[in-house]
């Protein structure tokens, strides 16, 4: 058993006026938000009760980790690695939902209070949405601490906040996409989940996220911990756009980086599988609260959406974001990039 390990970060509420703006947002927490580090991840107040049990995860050479900003390719990722290490067991992933076979691993950490109340409840049928139930009755990092090798892990999580012998022991794959389509999917996903008791527009909602205080933001410094280790054997780093531009060529990679071999109509059958429309009719992946669908998990899987939800005020403001968070990075977005490889905001 290895020593318990004391947080290496502080964690400090955020000031009234930012916890009453992100509550705007993001409607259901009681408790007062909390910042990480000295990078201030964003995170609700219950992650002070769980954050030192998962930084001394016991991590295990067989481990799979899928690390994300929210809403930036993860249920699509889960899906292709839990394939790839399960020799494209089509049948046996259509029996068990993904969040069963993918745990998220701070789960309990960011479920709001009342909604513990209402899943508990069973209102709305929300405890079906994404095992949001289990995690309520038992820890999620606990389930995982305790679940049988080998485990696949999801974590929103940055590197920073998770148990320091990550890297060194097991992979970890990490997904990042362009910030400003994250915005408008995050938008979303909080608007269908909280339907008409979202009081918070898009436009508010992305003042926020530029801000820096949603939950796991900021998504920049986030993304670049991961970029600045892409480098390192147990690391494989993918952009979005690259998986929605060249599907096949991003699942070689995946499976030269967990040493899998398959043949190229294996890899045809794995991305048709995994094609957006294929996706989105998959109920173990594109998970619901109810029988009607009215919340959908998968949305639109596009690059570029956000130029229709931004107006020209917003796109300043995001070309002020870009510019600022990035400067000194070596971090490159495909988005934000020409064919000859020249990017914006560097």
């Amino acid at each position: 058993m290895a020593p318990w390990l004391e947080l290496p970060y502080d964690i400090r509420n955020v000031t009234p006026e930012e916890d009453k703006a992100i509550k705007k947002c993001l409607i259901g927490y009681t408790k007062t938000f909390v910042k990480c580090g000295k990078k201030g991840y964003v995170m609700p107040g219950a992650f002070r009760k769980h954050a030192e049990a998962i930084y001394n995860l016991q991590v295990r050479p067989d481990d799979i980790w899928v690390i994300t900003f929210p809403r930036s390719g993860t249920t699509w990722t889960q899906e292709m690695v839990w394939l790839i290490e399960n020799d494209l067991d089509f049948a046996g992933a259509k029996k068990q939902p993904l969040y069963d076979r993918f745990p998220m691993l701070e789960t309990t950490a960011q479920i709001p209070e009342i909604a513990v109340e209402l899943i508990k409840a069973n209102f709305m049928n929300l405890g079906y949405f994404q095992g949001l139930n289990g995690a309520v009755k038992v820890p999620s990092w606990k389930s995982v601490d305790e679940a049988p090798s080998p485990r696949f892990i999801k974590t929103h999580l940055p590197l920073s906040l998770l148990p320091p012998s990550l890297l060194s022991t097991a992979k970890v794959i990490y997904v990042a996409r362009d910030p400003r389509d994250v915005a408008v999917s995050y938008y979303y996903l909080h608007k269908m989940v909280a339907k008409s008791l979202m009081r918070s527009t898009f436009t508010h909602f992305w003042d926020i996220f530029r801000r820096d205080l949603l939950p796991w933001t900021p998504i920049i410094e986030h993304t670049n911990e991961a970029w600045e280790l892409r480098h390192h054997k147990n690391m494989h780093f993918v952009f979005y756009e690259d998986m929605l531009k060249d599907l096949p060529k991003v699942i070689r990679g995946v499976c030269q980086f967990l040493d899998r071999d398959y043949s190229e109509e294996q890899i045809r059958r794995l991305a048709d599988h995994l094609s957006f429309n294929s996706f989105k009719k998959n109920k173990t992946v594109n998970n619901t609260t109810n029988e009607n669908g009215e919340i959908q998990f998968i949305r639109k899987g596009e690059a570029g959406g956000w130029r229709t939800h931004f107006d020209a005020k917003m796109e300043v403001q995001a070309e002020e974001f870009l510019s600022t968070r990035l400067k000194g990075l070596t971090l490159k977005y495909p988005s934000l990039c020409n064919t000859d490889g020249e990017c914006t905001y560097l």
